[in-house]
């Protein structure tokens, strides 16, 4: 016996240094789940009295408990995403319906899971997103139709139409579009709303029994900030809901447009051109002084376009020392005219040098590591093609922070001498052109393009950035964005910097908001590096003030400004349950299509159903002595053969 014993343990250990492999197989079951996606949207109360509704949460909550499980994992979500345990625990109020993302969401959840298919109650109204029909579902979708598919007699007032930002004492209008379901030939009347007050009124006679009609009303910019205007649709004694007559614009009104000075040395046809590509954006205002139509210059401009000046006969010479003077950012566009020994005292972005007088044809070679702004894609694939420019021969110099933009290009050969150069110091900002013939360059990009877009969006983007004040202050807070929607939160960025404008954290900042109606509300918090941001929710819609107070060495530092929440009414626009489009969901998706009245045959369908798991083999290598077993064994054998001899006196 022992004999056996030391047989079979030096034998097995002998077969492990050999390194046995053996196969194993491993199985993973995966239950059934079933997903039942609720439409939690405002138009399914809407269409209800609150009697009717509470009755149908109590019908429906009851349809899912008494779901039969066997084995079945049934989760429960809404619109969002979000879980429940139970269906009374949904909330009825979301304030815009995408079923396409949702049900493609859920998919890409249940990717590799056993998902065994999709329970949709849902009105199939959608105003979000692309049409769930559009997508192609690997899971079927079982729809349940709730909500009324009969059309109501209502007045709905569809969208505003206006301008963003109008700037004060200019005049603009609001277009109202106005559809109705019914009331052909009743008279309705229009209000116009600034804080709390009727400033116009307009009349309507509604001319079919299913259209769309509109209003216009013009409106004086009196009051700069953020204004708020309220349209409101007196309502008919037969509207079928009153809360889609009401909507209202947010509008910024700004206290003056951007004023640009063109000084110029005579008439020339770039000055043409600069004032064409300026006028393209309404919100800066161009002033041109030629000799011999001479206005006294007093106002204070945000940027200075000097044509061929300084010259010769010291033109404006009193002016442009003023403008320097002053501090306003220049333009630069040097000419034949231009007195280059005067140009090289006054201007701190480069130096010419001429020899003998002379001047050269430049063409256009852009820089590609210009990192001030960015060129559109319209400039860079025009630039080759454009005219050259008569420019200064000589030697050039760039002086101080300055950054080329575009290149002389003479024949094939680029050189490093600048043909628009910009000035990066931000407490003297200067461009300069040092060619004429810039209406040459718009006229060829029109030849090949039939448009401005790229030499004027360049010429554009050079100015906004010469005409940009820096905000030099410690302290800014501010809203990520001027206007919020009520369903999502309102976010504002905090800055503090200390004497070397370094970002600093960890401070306390005491916010305050104060609404339309003097409503205040309190925040306090801390930004740290990790997290600069601090969010609100829960706003009511309107027009808010806030005001931001921090302390910085003793220093007591404010910033204040304004931002708007506008009430999102898209889920009350439409309230006509669309039961054709659940129907074809389910049709394409190898689902099926129920009502509240085949409710049961729902029920029937699922305890009826044969929901199989799925099982997952996986199939893999191993050696044998990495068996725990193994060592337990041949510890087992040495232990019972020492144990024998040690009991028989072997040993």
């Amino acid at each position: 016996m022992l004999g056996i014993l030391r047989f079979i343990l030096v034998s097995g250990i002998m077969v492990l240094l050999l390194g046995p492999l053996i196969r194993h197989i491993q199985n993973t079951v995966i239950e059934p789940s079933l997903v039942l996606l609720v439409d939690n949207s405002r138009s399914i109360p809407e269409t209800y009295d609150d009697r009717v509704f509470n009755d149908l949460i109590d019908q429906l909550g009851e349809f899912i408990d008494n779901i039969p499980d066997r084995h079945l994992a049934i989760k429960i979500k809404d619109l969002s995403g979000t879980d429940y345990r139970s269906f009374n625990d949904i909330n009825f109020d979301a304030p815009s319906t995408d079923l396409n993302n949702v049900l493609r969401n859920i998919e890409n959840e249940y990717e590799g899971k056993n998902l065994s298919g999709i329970l949709l109650i849902s009105d199939g109204i959608y105003n979000q997103g692309s049409s769930p029909l559009y997508s192609n579902f690997r899971s079927p979708i079982f729809c349940l139709g709730v909500g009324d598919t009969t059309e109501k007699e209502d007045i709905i007032l569809k969208s505003l139409i206006h301008n963003k930002m109008v700037y004060q004492g200019n005049q603009f209008l609001i277009r109202a579009e106005i559809y109705n379901k019914g009331f052909a030939g009743k008279p309705i009347t229009i209000n116009l709303n600034n804080k709390g007050k009727i400033i116009d009124a307009k009349h309507l006679e509604i001319s079919s029994e299913n259209g769309l009609q509109t209003v216009e009303f013009e409106v004086n910019a009196e009051e700069s900030g953020m204004q708020r205007f309220e349209i409101i649709v007196n309502p008919l004694s037969d509207e079928f809901t009153t809360e889609n007559n009401t909507l209202s614009a947010y509008i910024e009104v700004i206290e003056g447009k951007e004023k640009i000075l063109l000084l110029a040395h005579a008439p020339h046809p770039d000055i043409k051109a600069l004032k064409s590509l300026v006028e393209k954006n309404e919100n800066i205002q161009i002033e041109m002084v030629l000799p011999g139509f001479y206005t006294e210059i007093s106002e204070k401009y945000d940027l200075a376009i000097l044509h061929q000046l300084p010259d010769s006969r010291n033109t404006f010479g009193d002016e442009i020392q003023k403008i320097v003077d002053g501090d306003t950012p220049i333009l630069y566009i040097l000419g034949s005219k231009t007195n280059l020994g005067k140009f090289n005292d006054i201007n701190q972005t480069i130096s010419i040098k001429p020899l003998r007088n002379q001047s050269d044809n430049a063409f256009v070679s852009l820089n590609t590591n210009f990192t001030l702004f960015n060129i559109n894609e319209a400039a860079k694939s025009i630039l080759s093609d454009l005219p050259p420019l008569n420019v200064p021969f000589g030697e050039y110099s760039v002086k101080g922070e300055s950054e080329t933009l575009l290149y002389q290009r003479i024949g094939r050969i680029t050189t490093d001498k600048p043909l628009l150069v910009i000035h990066k110091d931000m407490s003297y900002k200067e461009a300069v052109l040092v060619g004429e013939g810039l209406w040459k360059w718009r006229l060829n990009e029109y030849l090949i393009t039939e448009s401005f877009n790229g030499i004027d969006d360049m010429f554009n983007k050079v100015m906004q950035y010469l005409s940009a004040r820096e905000d030099r202050r410690k302290f800014r807070v501010y809203p990520l964005q001027k206007e919020f929607r009520d369903n999502e939160p309102v976010i504002f960025e905090n800055e503090i910097y200390n004497d070397i404008y370094e970002k600093i954290y960890d401070q306390k900042i005491d916010l305050t908001l104060r609404g339309e109606g003097g409503n205040t509300f309190d925040y306090s918090y801390v930004i740290t590096q990790a997290n600069s941001q601090f969010r609100i929710g829960g706003l009511e819609p309107g027009v808010y003030r806030y005001s931001a107070r921090t302390s910085l060495n003793g220093t007591d530092l404010t910033s204040e400004g304004m931002f708007s929440i506008n009430k999102l009414l898209i889920e009350i626009t439409n309230l006509k349950a669309d039961f054709g489009l659940l129907r074809e969901l389910s049709r394409r998706s190898s689902g099926r299509f129920y009502t509240l009245s085949t409710l049961e045959e729902l029920s029937e369908d699922i305890r009826s159903t044969e929901f199989h798991s799925l099982i997952y083999s996986a199939e893999h290598y191993m050696a044998v002595i990495n068996l725990k077993w193994i060592f337990f064994l041949i510890l087992i054998l040495i232990s019972l053969e020492w144990g024998i001899r040690k009991y028989l006196g072997g040993y």
